[in-house]
């Protein structure tokens, strides 16, 4: 019997939905032949999810977990196409299940690449009945001057994980910093930062935030001039330096809302996220930074 092809595979799990293994033991079953397998896959009732397969996914489910010896935390988001099976205590299982195993496993640490991780949840898809993925997934592990923390909120619909840098005694400050990242972590949850630092906002985005800006000062401007040739108001034109002063206040506001280091701390708005981070630093006697977070939302980018 010639040798089963990926493209074979790849064939079968369009039409049916099912996971990789599944789908080269029905063709190794059925010699090869496609009708057969689908035939072999629908008896054994793995087929049945590809109809579903443009069916839009945005519910689902973030979970996190730690390792035993609390070098290492992940966090992971998998998509469903209904809240009830979000909900479903299986779903649920699998979600924390897998999520530890990232910890433990290489091969698992970004699971949705994992075909192996791929085909186990195709088994509770089929299960629930409804169009499933593993959207995304992440480990952090700790380095000698290193911390990290996360924060999944009681919806399980929201959830976050931070790492924090320190040069100082480490042994003596991991219990803080390990909470600043929690809180960060709620931080990120409550307030949505898609970036860690201003550096990191792609420079086409700022020339277009600031563009954007731009025209509504102009339009503003019309506006005025038109209310002032009515003669209820008079009009007096912006400076050049008075616009360019505007603009870079607006796209300063931009930063302070997208990313996390100039966000207001939420549970001191008169303070920044880094001036939160620089007293710790100097309460603990070192440096602290902030090195990387990962926000999950189910079903926001």
């Amino acid at each position: 019997m010639a040798a089963i092809t990926s493209e074979q595979v790849m064939i079968l799990r369009t039409q049916t939905g099912a996971g990789i293994m599944d789908c080269k033991g029905a063709l190794n079953e059925s010699g090869g032949d496609i009708a057969k397998a689908v035939e072999l896959l629908r008896k054994k009732g793995l087929a049945g999810l590809a109809k579903r397969a443009g069916r839009a996914m945005k519910e689902g489910v973030v979970v996190a977990k730690t390792s035993a010896d609390a070098k290492a935390c992940s966090l992971l988001e998998l998509n469903c196409e209904t809240d009830f099976v979000a909900k479903n205590p299986d779903v649920i299982a699998f979600a924390a299940a897998l999520a530890a195993e990232m910890l433990a496993d290489a091969a698992l640490a970004n699971p949705a690449e994992s075909e192996a991780a791929k085909a186990r949840l195709q088994a509770v898809a089929m299960k629930m009945g409804e169009n499933m993925q593993i959207r995304r997934g992440v480990v952090y592990k700790t380095e000698a001057n290193t911390a990290a923390n996360y924060y999944v909120h009681n919806d399980n619909r929201k959830g976050a994980i931070v790492e924090v840098s320190f040069d100082g005694n480490m042994a003596a400050a991991k219990a803080e910093l390990e909470t600043l990242a929690k809180e960060l972590a709620m931080q990120s949850v409550a307030m949505s930062p898609k970036y860690l630092k201003r550096e990191d906002v792609p420079a086409d985005l700022v020339a277009s935030e600031r563009e954007i800006y731009k025209a509504k000062m102009e339009k503003d401007e019309e506006t005025a001039k038109a209310i002032a040739a009515e003669g209820s108001k008079p009009f007096k034109a912006k400076t050049p330096e008075t616009i360019v002063k505007m603009l870079d206040g607006r796209v300063n506001k931009f930063f302070q809302e997208n990313c996390l280091l100039e966000q207001a701390f939420i549970r001191d708005s008169k303070l920044s996220v880094t001036q939160v981070v620089k007293n710790l630093g100097t309460k603990l006697g070192g440096n602290v930074a902030v090195t990387r977070f990962n926000c999950y939302l189910v079903g926001i980018e």
